[in-house]
């Protein structure tokens, strides 16, 4: 995805005037230049001033429920332009031979709702500025929606001529890499053709690279702040951190921090790490170096988060059939 604006706000003109066209370079997913080449070439949005100068979320922060009207809500992105916030609501009770039926609904803040794309097959959602981009379990594929239209394009279709699983959550990056995990749970009765769970990445010439195929049913996707890391959280609990190159190539996994059953995350300015934990349906959030920051009571079946709001500091939980909001005192990233 050659994109001069990305949902991040980075500067991106000052990225892509550090690039170089290099085919050895993505033939894999690791390499050996150091992560922090990255930092020096992306600026953080102007949201972003002064989160020295703020405190942390309290572990006394009360969530508001908006509603508890839906099935299951998963993938929350906010959409800067249009000042509101998109998610995918998952429908459990129907049939699951392609995954369950999905329906992208917006909330224009503090609760009016509305559906924006019915049949979307959606779970995770990012946005470039112009589209969303959705992975989408009922076709195996990434998909891109354009915000206007409600035209649906395939952006990633499979992976060495292999479908995916059910594609679950994503990240993309200033420079257009795309990131996303593969797990199996919303695979119905079709064939797993990869025949593993895994972590993926596509370039920005649009070729499809294994980041990880080691990994449990990966579940939520996440960049820093400076996206020189990428965070991936795993089933058994397990968040891992993984280098990103300066050509969007992931480096080797470490093991970051132990959140349980966590689901989607996103990251504030400050770099700390929200994550979803989705039986005990908390709010977990660990500092940049992975120590638990606080832990906040949401609901059962807690799924995802996302930043939003005029100042992007409202956080958006969906969780079960419900979602909840709270402020936060450091802006963060819109997924």
């Amino acid at each position: 995805m050659n994109k001069k604006l990305s949902i991040l706000a980075f500067c991106v003109t000052a990225v892509l005037a550090g690039c170089q066209d290099n085919d050895d370079s993505l033939q894999t997913q690791t390499s050996s230049s150091s992560p922090n080449e990255l930092a020096a070439t992306v600026e953080l949005p102007a949201f972003c001033a002064a989160t020295a100068q703020q405190s942390p979320l309290s572990a006394e922060t009360k969530a508001s429920q908006i509603t508890d009207q839906y099935v299951f809500v998963e993938g929350p992105v906010w959409d800067d332009k249009n000042q509101v916030f998109y998610f995918s609501e998952m429908d459990f009770d129907g049939p699951q031979d392609s995954g369950p039926r999905s329906i992208i609904h917006r909330l224009r803040l503090p609760d009016q709702l509305d559906v924006f794309i019915d049949n979307s097959g959606s779970n995770g959602i990012a946005i470039d500025g112009q589209r969303l981009i959705a992975t989408t379990h009922d076709s195996q594929t990434v998909s891109s929606y354009d915000i206007a239209s409600k035209k649906r394009d395939i952006v990633v279709s499979d992976f060495e001529g292999k479908h995916f699983n059910s594609p679950n959550d994503i990240a993309v990056s200033a420079r257009g890499d795309m990131y996303f995990t593969d797990p199996d749970w919303q695979l119905g009765t079709r064939p797993k053709q990869t025949g593993m769970t895994g972590v993926y990445w596509r370039d920005r010439q649009g070729d499809v690279h294994l980041v990880d195929g080691e990994r449990g049913n990966p579940n939520g996707i996440s960049l820093s702040p400076d996206q020189t890391f990428l965070y991936v959280g795993e089933n058994n609990g397990t968040i891992s951190r993984y280098p990103v190159n300066q050509d969007g190539s992931v480096g080797e996994r470490a093991d970051f921090a132990h959140v349980p059953e966590p689901d989607g995350m996103a990251v504030d300015c400050a770099g700390n790490i929200y994550i979803a934990s989705h039986g005990p349906g908390k709010l977990v959030m660990l500092s940049p170096e992975g120590q638990q920051l606080t832990s906040i009571d949401i609901a059962p079946r807690a799924t995802n988060v996302s930043f939003g709001g005029a100042e992007h500091k409202t956080i958006l939980v969906t969780a079960g059939g419900g979602l909840y909001t709270l402020p936060s005192p450091i802006a963060g990233f819109p997924y």
